[in-house]
């Protein structure tokens, strides 16, 4: 879900809540509490969930085909096992060679605006979170129909600017347009929800990364970078809230994990329910350094003053820095 971070869907205006279907969702399934993006940015938040890969600082190796490619991914894990994979998105996804890192880590079938003929005209960046949630539940719909297992992805893009959205819920065009978003995910989750795929379907909603609101937030502190993670679906056992500190990189793991599918060659992501789970942390990047955050504390550090920017937990620094040394040098050796 485009931008959707905790700062947004959390917000309230006069009482109201920007994000109403978020706040339903989160008492009906499983919910995340302290999960983080690991980036600012769409390309390496999507490698980061979709890969188990820590994003990087000032590059994106999604833009890197050659290193990309070589990625574990959860689509070419769950393709091995019989899955048939697809994704979809409204706008273009040769956009920061997205395209390209989704067929070669293991995706078959890309949709995206090219291909689609809607009645309404697209905006700015594609067509709008309406027309394609709705859209997508039904191929879910569709595809579950056919009795074989299959991992769809769909990527929202109306929580973005120039947030021009056919809604007038709020004055403020940013939470007008969070809300927005909100209301057509949750739209999709009901029609899902009405339909026979239900019983079976897992359905995880996360952002891509988070937003700067307020407009106060600084660009590399936590809650910038703090974001909603929900499971729901008839998969799920009842609700519940995850308290574990964790990132996107321990998504791919986390699911793996529960689908009882071998996930060795994600060597940063940690699966959240292990019984005897590593540390439990949450790492992030920014342009000019990095963030960890734990239950005891948080460590931030920029690398261009070559100061700390809030270090409570001073044990976590050198956590990050060696996550983003081990992770360029990963690169580089890929």
């Amino acid at each position: 879900v485009e931008s959707f971070g905790r700062s947004t869907v959390d917000e309230r205006v006069g009482g109201e809540p920007v994000a109403p279907e978020f706040q339903r969702l989160k008492g009906e399934g499983v919910y995340f509490d302290n999960l983080f993006a690991n980036s600012f940015r769409t390309d390496r938040g999507t490698v980061a969930v979709l890969s188990g890969f820590p994003a990087q600082t000032k590059m994106s190796v999604m833009k890197l085909p050659v290193k990309s490619q070589r990625l574990p991914s959860i689509a070419r894990s769950l393709r091995r096992e019989g899955y048939a994979t697809s994704f979809y998105y409204g706008g273009d996804l040769n956009f920061t060679n997205t395209a390209s890192y989704l067929y070669g880590t293991g995706f078959d079938r890309l949709t995206w605006q090219k291909d689609l003929r809607f009645d309404t005209p697209p905006a700015d960046w594609g067509y709008d979170d309406a027309v394609m949630c709705d859209w997508f539940a039904d191929r879910v719909i569709a595809q579950s129909g056919t009795g074989e297992p299959f991992l769809a992805g769909l990527l929202t893009l109306s929580s973005h600017r120039p947030f021009d959205v056919p809604f007038s819920r709020f004055d403020d065009r940013e939470l007008n347009a969070f809300a927005f978003a909100d209301d057509c995910v949750g739209r999709m989750i009901d029609k899902l929800k009405a339909s026979p795929a239900w019983d079976d379907l897992l359905v995880v909603l996360v952002a891509d990364h988070g937003y700067p609101w307020p407009r106060s937030l600084s660009y590399n502190e936590p809650l910038r970078h703090r974001i909603p993670m929900i499971w729901t679906g008839g998969a799920v056992a009842g609700p519940r809230v995850v308290e574990e500190y964790a990132s996107q990189i321990d998504i791919c793991a986390t699911i793996l994990g529960q689908l009882e599918v071998a996930h060795d060659d994600f060597d940063y992501s940690k699966d959240i329910f292990a019984p005897t789970p590593p540390r439990k942390f949450a790492y992030y990047t920014f342009n000019d350094g990095f963030g960890v955050v734990d239950a005891s504390g948080e460590a931030v550090w920029d690398a261009t003053s070559g100061k700390a920017v809030s270090e409570t937990s001073p044990a976590l620094m050198d956590v990050g820095r060696t996550m983003l040394q081990t992770t360029y040098t990963d690169i580089g050796n890929r």
